[in-house]
C-alpha cells in the first residue's frame, strides 16, 4: 500500500529527479542485489546515520528518501531494498544504522517481517512502516522486537527522522541494560562463588568430627550442634577444645552484623581464642583478654557476644563467663534454668571485666547454647519467641534419653515467619547417666 496520494506504481514522478546530482534509481550492485542508495546533503558537523530502506513501492519509497534528505540535522545514507531477501542479503554485507521496514513485501508480510529481519540482526533498530494505523498492530510489533511504529502519510516531513532517532535510540539503550545485566549477572555469579568458598572456609573452622569425637568418647559426653547462615556466611562460631584431667572447653560467639563483614570479623576472633589457648580453661580471663584485643582491631559499632564454659568431669561442675550472650539453658535434677551470661559485649571496652561463675553439672546433665536468632525470630502471629517461649518448645521436645534438639529445630522452623534474619547457631551438650 502507497503513502496516500501517490501515483500508482509504473506512473511518472515529475520533479524528483532534481534532487538528486544523480539518478535516484542506480543499477545493480556488484553482487547481484536490486539494492540500490541515494545520499542527503553532505554538510559538515552533522551527525550521519545508514539507513535500510525496505519498501518495494518506489513512490513510497522516495518520498521517505525525499524527506529524509531535507534533513539539516542529520546526514541520513538510505539504502533501498525492495524485498525483504534482498534486505537480509544487505544486512549480511553492509553495516546499517537502522531498518526502515514495510510490512507488505513481496517475500514476505505482516509481523513475521520484522522476526525474520531481526533473527539476522537481532540488535538492528527496526521502524515498522505500514499503511493502517491500527494501535493494536504498533504493540504487536513493538513486542515482537520493533522499536517504532510508523503509519505511511502523503506527508512523512520529520516524523521519519524522529522515528529513526528515536528507534536508535531505544536500542542503544536496550543493548546498554542487556549489557548491564550481564555484566550483574556475571558479578552476581563471581560473588556467589567467593561466598561459596568463604562459607566452605567459615565451617572449616567447627570442631572436626574426627578430632573431637575421641574426646567426647573419653569424656562420655554427646554433642549435637547446629549451624546455618542466613546469607551463606554470617558472624556466628562455636568451638570446643580438649584441656586435659578431663575438663572440655566450650566457646559460642556472634558477631553484630551478617554477611562477609562479620564472616572476616569471624575469621579474626578464631585466631584470638587460638592464641589465647593458655587462657581457655579461665572463661572471665579469656573474655577479657579478647574484648581488649578486639577493642583496637574492630570498627566503630561492631561487636561480639560470648560464651565460655568448662565442664569438668572430674569435679563434675560447670564453670562459665557471658559476654551479652542469650543465656544457656542448663538442664539438670529434671529441671531447666538459665545461666547468667551478662556482660559487657567484646570489643566495646578497652579493658572489659568479667566474672566467673561456677555450678554443679552432675551425671544426666544436659547444657544448651544458641544464638539470639532462635528467640529473636517471629512466629507467623509476628510474636518473637523470647525466653518463655523457648521454655515452651524446649519442653514440648523433651523425653526419656532428654531433649531432642532435632525436633526442637523442627519445631521451631514450623512455628517461624520465614524468613530467619539471622545466623542461628545451636550447641547441645549431655552428660548421659552411666555415659
Amino acid at each position: 500500500m502507497g503513502f496516500a496520494g501517490m501515483p500508482d506504481k509504473g506512473e511518472t514522478i515529475k520533479g524528483l529527479v532534481k534532487l538528486s546530482p544523480r539518478p535516484l534509481w542506480g543499477k545493480a550492485t556488484e553482487t547481484g542485489s536490486a539494492v540500490k542508495s541515494m545520499v542527503s546533503g553532505t554538510d559538515h558537523g552533522v551527525k550521519k546515520l545508514r539507513v535500510l530502506l525496505v519498501e518495494d513501492q518506489p513512490g513510497d519509497a522516495m518520498l521517505v528518501m525525499i524527506a529524509l534528505r531535507e534533513s539539516t540535522s542529520t546526514h541520513f545514507q538510505v539504502t533501498h531494498a525492495p524485498s525483504l531477501g534482498e534486505a537480509l542479503q544487505c544486512l549480511s554485507h553492509q553495516d546499517m544504522d537502522v531498518v526502515l521496514l514495510d510490512l507488505s513485501l513481496p517475500d514476505s508480510s505482516g509481523l513475521d517481517t520484522v522476526t525474520k529481519l531481526l533473527s539476522v540482526a537481532p540488535r538492528m533498530p527496526v521502524v515498522v512502516m505500514t499503511g493502517l494505523d491500527d494501535p493494536l498492530l504498533a504493540s504487536r510489533a513493538l513486542e515482537v522486537g520493533a522499536q517504532d511504529y510508523l503509519v505511511k502519510s502523503d506527508d512523512p516531513g520529520r516524523t521519519v527522522e524522529r522515528a529513526i532517532l528515536y528507534a536508535i535510540t531505544r536500542m542503544n539503550s536496550q543493548i546498554e541494560r542487556e549489557q548491564l545485566s550481564e555484566q550483574l549477572a556475571k558479578e552476581q555469579q563471581r560473588v556467589a562463588e567467593e561466598i561459596a568458598v568463604a562459607r566452605t572456609m567459615q565451617f572449616d573452622l567447627l570442631p572436626r568430627p574426627d578430632r573431637l569425637n575421641p574426646v567426647l568418647n573419653r569424656l562420655g559426653l554427646v554433642l549435637y550442634s547446629y549451624f546455618e547462615p542466613c546469607s551463606g556466611i554470617g558472624g556466628d562460631l562455636w568451638g570446643c577444645h580438649d584441656l586435659g584431667d578431663g575438663r572440655l572447653s566450650v566457646t559460642a560467639f556472634d558477631f553484630s552484623g551478617h554477611g562477609i563483614g562479620a564472616a572476616l570479623n569471624v575469621f579474626r576472633l578464631h585466631t584470638l581464642i587460638d592464641e589465647q589457648r593458655q587462657h581457655l580453661a579461665d572463661p572471665a580471663a579469656l573474655l577479657g583478654n579478647l574484648g581488649a584485643s578486639l577493642r583496637q582491631l574492630l570498627g566503630r559499632g561492631q561487636f561480639a557476644t560470648m560464651f565460655a564454659a568448662v565442664i569438668d568431669c572430674n569435679t563434675e561442675e560447670i564453670t562459665w563467663a557471658g559476654a551479652g550472650t542469650p543465656a544457656p539453658l542448663l538442664f539438670r535434677g529434671g529441671r531447666a534454668e538459665f545461666m547468667d551470661s551478662r556482660g559487657i559485649p567484646l570489643g566495646l571496652m578497652p579493658n572489659p571485666q568479667y566474672h566467673t561463675h561456677r555450678t554443679a553439672f552432675p551425671r544426666g546433665s544436659e547444657l544448651l547454647i544458641y544464638s539470639d536468632a532462635l528467640i529473636e525470630a517471629s512466629g507467623k502471629d509476628l510474636t518473637m519467641l523470647g525466653n518463655e517461649g523457648l521454655l515452651d518448645m524446649v519442653e514440648a521436645c523433651r523425653g526419656p534419653q532428654g531433649l531432642e534438639v532435632e525436633q526442637l529445630l523442627d519445631n521451631f522452623y514450623t512455628w517461624a515467619n520465614p524468613p530467619i534474619e539471622d545466623d542461628l547457631t545451636v550447641i547441645h551438650l549431655q552428660w548421659p547417666v552411666g555415659g
